[in-house]
């Protein structure tokens, strides 16, 4: 009879186990989705700005820019916390510790941070009217954040992918 009763008890903290992986590889899914949609809005901003024919809507446009980009550090940010405080910690718990995997997507987190920085810092140091190829020098810099950062959803992806699988084929 006590066997019966431990096992009974040890299935709903599996059943919660499982609840909270399900929940936080759904938040993470909805929130790269809107993410992405921001950062391919970022890219076609970007790529428009590179071949602007008027300088005064070229430089209206690099100044939206700037505006999508604060927002999209702020969105950014607030979900790469998440993903640390919880995220990757329940990833850990059911795929084990896999710090190269980790740490290589942190490091493509700063790159990426760097290319935005760089670009808000120059952004912020232009002075008004600017020519097209100090635009483009501008928009590279997104463009290459854009190459990194799409990468860095896609290796996100597969680990919820395999978390998903991982923590139904153990019953979590």
């Amino acid at each position: 009879m006590r066997l019966r009763d431990l096992s009974h008890t040890e299935k709903p903290g599996a059943e919660l186990h499982e609840l909270m992986i399900d929940s936080s590889v759904a938040r993470a899914m909805q929130e790269h989705e809107l993410l992405q949609n921001e950062l391919m809005d970022i890219y076609v901003q970007a790529r428009k700005i590179g071949s602007e024919g008027d300088l005064k809507q070229m430089n209206r446009d690099v100044r939206q820019l700037g505006d999508s980009v604060k927002r999209f550090m702020k969105h950014w940010s607030d979900h790469a916390h998440w993903e640390d405080e919880q995220l990757f910690p329940n990833a850990a718990s059911v795929l084990g510790t896999e710090p190269e995997l980790f740490s290589l997507m942190e490091r493509e987190h700063e790159l990426a941070e760097e290319y935005i920085r760089v670009f808000m810092q120059a952004l912020e140091r232009a002075v008004f009217p600017i020519d097209q190829e100090e635009a483009r020098k501008l928009t590279a810099l997104l463009l290459q954040a854009h190459a990194v950062l799409k990468n860095r959803f896609r290796e996100e992806e597969e680990i919820m992918l395999e978390l998903t699988d991982r923590s139904n084929a153990y019953g979590f």
